[in-house]
């Protein structure tokens, strides 16, 4: 831990140093960086990305711009993933995301419950492709909603084959091949933040709603469904006390019912959610994460942090109720990559139930 701390100094120092010496953050249409992050799951992420605008984000937040993001990652896990983003605003009633992720992604499986123990896992590989599709547009709404609401459709395409030890099937009794899974819904939304990486006023509540189809390459195995919801409610209160001080709150509600499969149950991944937290340790067919955050400027290119945050996770919302929460308390530094995009790396330290130290380094915020 020692090593990467001190690996993340001296990148931050060559930044300084390049800042003095040229124009590298500065608004270009092109971008090509270094990555690197580090999660209790993966621990040491390391890569490279490009992102290219296709148009510049407004400088007033109310449109992030398009662009297309490529990223290959490795983690010293052996966890990779090549991932391709494409956002395209071709004009304020039109919003398309859309990614195309290829995995081989070796990992544990710790079973279902919200009180897992860390010690007893499966491990299992999983190697696939997605690719899930947003569409949104305020087109036929009232004319004062314009900006604010909008409508869509989603879609949610994946082909995953399992690669497994022993052990595995002490936790999931079912033999796990391969799998085809097609999803096709809906989103409705409203948002009145900012549309960047540092929001300071406004809000965002976000419903979805996806109906999945589900089959493995066996042709005499039978279609299995499951359906997946989603609330994201966030609020971002200005601070006039403090410099850029925002107060962030937000709720994040994801539920399953039917034939989930075993790897995608609702859980905080950890890095966004309960940051600190290793992924899998919470996970059922129900998750609600609450956070909330205090951001302000430093100086120079560097913000800070405060946050805490709560997780716990059930079969229904019955059990959802009644089980107790688990909670993250820690502090964040984030370092201004572009000014004009808001891009930021950041960095948390948290402590886990009051007992493990945890940490979360990624670009963008948390939420």
């Amino acid at each position: 831990m020692q090593k990467f701390l001190i690996l993340i100094l001296s990148a931050a120092s060559l930044f300084a140093q390049a800042a003095e010496d040229g124009d590298l953050f500065e608004f270009k249409n092109f971008l090509a960086l270094p990555l690197g992050g580090y999660s209790e799951e993966t621990g040491i992420v390391l890569g490279a990305g490009m992102l290219l605008f296709i148009e510049p984000p407004a400088k007033d937040g109310s449109s992030g711009g398009s662009n297309y993001m490529l990223a290959a990652l490795t983690s010293l896990k052996k966890q990779a993933t090549i991932e391709n983003r494409l956002i395209l605003e071709p004009n304020r009633h039109w919003n398309l995301l859309a990614y195309l992720s290829l995995q081989s992604w070796p990992t544990q499986y710790l079973g279902v419950g919200n009180d897992l123990d860390e010690d007893k896992y499966g491990i299992y590989t999983a190697q696939g492709i997605r690719i899930p599709i947003t569409l949104r547009t305020d087109l036929f709404l009232p004319e004062s909603w314009n900006g604010n609401f909008t409508y869509g459709t989603e879609m949610d395409m994946e082909y995953i084959a399992f690669d497994y030890k022993d052990n595995f099937l002490e936790f999931h009794n079912a033999d796990v091949k391969n799998s085809r899974r097609l999803g096709v819904g809906y989103n409705f939304t409203y948002n009145s933040s900012e549309k960047n990486d540092w929001p300071r006023k406004g809000a965002l509540v976000q419903f979805r709603h996806i109906f999945f189809k589900s089959k493995d390459n066996n042709w005499q195995s039978k279609a299995n469904f499951f359906i997946w919801k989603n609330l994201d409610t966030r609020m971002y209160i200005p601070l006039p006390m403090l410099p850029e001080g925002v107060l962030a709150l937000g709720s994040y509600l994801e539920c399953f019912e039917r034939d989930v499969p075993f790897d995608r149950l609702a859980k905080p991944d950890g890095i966004g959610q309960l940051r600190g937290l290793k992924k899998g340790l919470l996970a059922d067919k129900n998750s609600w994460v609450l956070q909330s955050e205090l951001r302000s400027h430093l100086f120079w290119r560097l913000k800070g942090t405060l946050f805490y945050e709560m997780a716990k996770v059930g079969n229904g919302i019955s059990d959802l109720s009644n089980n107790k929460w688990h909670n993250a308390i820690g502090i964040g530094g984030r370092f201004l990559v572009n000014e004009d995009s808001k891009t930021h790396i950041r960095g948390d330290l948290s402590l886990i139930n009051r007992k493990k130290m945890g940490m979360a380094i990624k670009i963008n915020e948390a939420f």
